[in-house]
């Protein structure tokens, strides 16, 4: 199965039209498969563990984070995966919630997250990321 770390233009264009009419706050799902070594595009970076690479990705987008209001609601490291593919599994999962669809874009469009990403590309191998809204 192929990685997936970043969000394709479809998706993005699907987020864009959901955040343009809805103004309801939003919980992304994150699952994470860390990679054991980090994998940056400059090798003489990989001086540090896929977890390590994660809390420079924490650390750099905490600020941004906190001005578009996102709240980190629970964080965890998975441990099994009683329901779900054998072949696939995840080592961290986090809940954050965003005031907003808009508030996520506008964070992710930012400079300094943009430079925080980095870091995460280089801590995982592969990711899923799941937009929710409380039920009605």
């Amino acid at each position: 199965m192929k990685p997936h770390l970043e969000m394709t233009e479809g998706n993005m264009a699907a987020l864009e039209a959901f955040a343009s009419t809805n103004d309801q706050p939003i919980v992304m799902v994150n699952l994470m498969q860390v990679r054991a070594n980090a994998e940056y595009g400059d090798a003489a970076r990989n001086d540090c563990s896929g977890y390590d690479a994660f809390a420079r990705y924490t650390k750099g987008s905490s600020e941004v984070r906190q001005q578009a209001g996102a709240e980190l609601i629970w964080s965890g490291r998975a441990i099994q995966m009683p329901i779900g593919p054998s072949e696939k599994t995840w080592d961290l999962v986090a809940l954050v919630r965003y005031p907003s669809a808009e508030a996520y874009l506008k964070m992710t469009a930012t400079k300094a997250y943009d430079a925080a990403r980095a870091h995460r590309r280089a801590a995982l191998y592969d990711s899923r990321l799941i937009m929710t809204i409380e039920n009605a």
